[in-house]
C-alpha cells in the first residue's frame, strides 16, 4: 500500500473512532450508561451499524475505549501542569488538577468499565505523582516516613472522592487535606496515628466516569 494512501486510511480510521468516542460521551452524559445502545451510538456518530461494529463490538468496548481516551487526556493535562509549575508549587498544583479532573467526572459511570485495561494508564498517573512527591520530599516539602509510591496511591484514592462531591469548592478542601497529609510538619504527618498511618483510603482508586 502506498505511504500516502496508508496515511490517509489511518487518519480516516482515527477520525471515525474519535467520532464514535465523542458520541459515546455525549450519549452517556445525556442518557446514562443504561441508555447507551449500539443503534443510538451509530446514529449519533454518523456511521453505519456495520462500520460501528468494526471499531467497537459492543457497548462495553465503546465505554472502555472512551474512558481510556479520557484518562490519557487527563494524564497529559497533569504532565503539563507539572511542567508549568515552580518546584515549590508543583505538588499542590498537580493534586488540585487531579481533583478537578475527577470532579468533572461527577456521576460515576464505571460499572461497565474494564479495570484491567485501564490499569496501565492509571499506573502512569500514580507514577507521575510519586515522582513529584519524591522531589518534594527531597526538598523538605513532603514526609519521608512512607514511600512516595504509597503516598501517590493514597492521594489518587482519596482524591477520587472528588467525583462524588456536590460542588467544586469541596474539591479544593479535599486537596488541602490530602496535601497536608503528604507534607506533614517536621516529618510528622497531620492526622496520622502513632504508626504513621494516613487517614482515609490507601491504595489505587479506579479512575471511572
Amino acid at each position: 500500500m502506498p505511504r500516502l494512501w496508508s496515511e490517509t486510511v489511518t487518519e480516516h480510521r482515527s477520525a471515525v473512532l474519535e467520532a464514535i468516542l465523542d458520541a459515546t460521551a455525549q450519549l452517556v452524559h445525556r442518557d446514562g450508561v443504561a441508555g447507551l445502545t449500539m443503534t443510538a451510538l451509530a446514529e449519533a456518530s454518523g456511521v453505519g451499524r456495520a462500520t460501528l461494529y468494526r471499531y467497537v463490538p459492543d457497548v462495553g468496548s465503546a465505554l472502555t475505549a472512551w474512558q481510556q481516551r479520557e484518562v490519557a487526556n487527563h494524564l497529559q493535562r497533569l504532565r503539563t501542569i507539572a511542567a508549568d509549575s515552580a518546584p515549590a508549587d508543583r505538588l499542590e498544583n498537580v493534586l488540585m488538577g487531579y481533583a478537578r479532573l475527577r470532579g468533572h467526572r461527577h456521576g460515576d459511570h464505571g460499572a461497565l468499565h474494564d479495570a484491567a485495561r485501564l490499569a496501565p494508564a492509571e499506573g502512569e498517573v500514580r507514577e507521575l505523582l510519586a515522582d513529584i512527591i519524591e522531589e518534594a520530599a527531597h526538598d523538605g516539602r513532603a514526609r519521608t516516613d512512607l514511600q512516595a509510591a504509597m503516598l501517590a496511591a493514597y492521594a489518587t484514592g482519596a482524591l477520587g472522592a472528588a467525583a462524588m462531591l456536590p460542588e467544586p469548592s469541596a474539591a479544593t478542601r479535599l486537596t488541602a487535606l490530602v496535601l497536608e497529609s503528604i507534607r506533614g510538619v517536621d516529618g510528622h504527618p497531620h492526622g496520622a496515628d502513632s504508626s504513621g498511618a494516613l487517614p482515609g483510603p490507601v491504595g489505587g482508586h479506579q479512575w471511572n466516569h
